[in-house]
């Protein structure tokens, strides 16, 4: 569509406030395209109704499972282990003191917060990171759905970040995925004090027919733990985080407010 234009990457990407470099990196494949990116373009490049239709749909119904791992010498391996992990749980308990959960992530708050936490990375990386992160989001979608269930720190959603208006469309869209029957959200407040959870984030992944793991990371490494002594210290901590965090329907109230 572009070359029926007669455009390069550059003149495109300009005229749709993208780089040229982004726009070759969609055409050949290299990381994917969000909706309002594609909306854009499809605009820009004035394509009539009936296939406008047949790609918008294809872009929503990208996120089906056999598509969500990406093949990309721009993504870390750990990355992708945590992908194949992730694919295979039915439910995620996330604890997250410092940030927004990956799959609750806007990608204005994912381009910030990657951006912000690497080191030294280009920007072809952090495309490539950040459509990945869009990508899993999928599985919150999909037609048998991933559980999520987060407890997160209140401080996390009163640091400001990005452009104007961006700290407000990410809480507003954690609201949102919160009415899904599948996603629960609560807010740990800061009023509750010292405790349990202060060693760090983590996550339990939950399996229909397999032992839970805990995932636990930092900047450098990745740690599953699979001892069931070592589960039952988490899901300890986590049940008791639950009890000082603020139930689900006031949270989705608190983050509008905040908003």
């Amino acid at each position: 569509m572009r070359t029926a234009t007669g455009l390069s990457t550059d003149a495109a990407g300009e005229a749709v406030g993208m780089s040229g470099s982004k726009i070759s990196r969609i055409e050949t494949s290299e990381i994917g395209i969000y909706l309002d990116d594609l909306e854009k373009l499809l605009d820009f490049y004035e394509v009539d109704r009936a296939q406008r239709v047949e790609l918008l749909d294809l872009a929503r119904n990208a996120e089906q499972r056999n598509l969500l791992r990406m093949h990309n010498s721009n993504l870390p391996e750990d990355w992708q282990t945590w992908a194949d992990f992730e694919d295979e749980a039915g439910s995620l308990l996330f604890y997250e003191p410092l940030m927004i959960p990956g799959l609750l992530q806007t990608p204005e708050y994912a381009r910030a917060i990657i951006h912000a936490t690497g080191h030294d990375l280009t920007e072809e990386r952090i495309d490539a990171l950040v459509s990945s992160r869009m990508g899993r989001q999928g599985l919150l979608t999909r037609s048998n759905p991933l559980k999520l269930e987060a407890i997160v720190e209140q401080g996390v959603f009163e640091r400001p970040f990005g452009e104007p208006g961006a700290h407000a469309r990410q809480l507003r869209h954690i609201a949102d995925m919160s009415e899904r029957p599948n996603v629960t959200v609560r807010v740990l407040p800061s009023g509750a004090g010292l405790h349990a959870g202060l060693n760090g984030a983590f996550v339990i992944l939950e399996y229909d027919e397999e032992p839970s793991l805990v995932l636990l990371e930092n900047k450098i490494a990745s740690l599953f733990l699979d001892e069931p002594e070592q589960i039952e210290v988490y899901e300890a901590v986590w049940s008791e985080l639950r009890k000082l965090a603020h139930e689900p329907g006031e949270t989705a109230e608190l983050l509008r407010q905040f908003a």
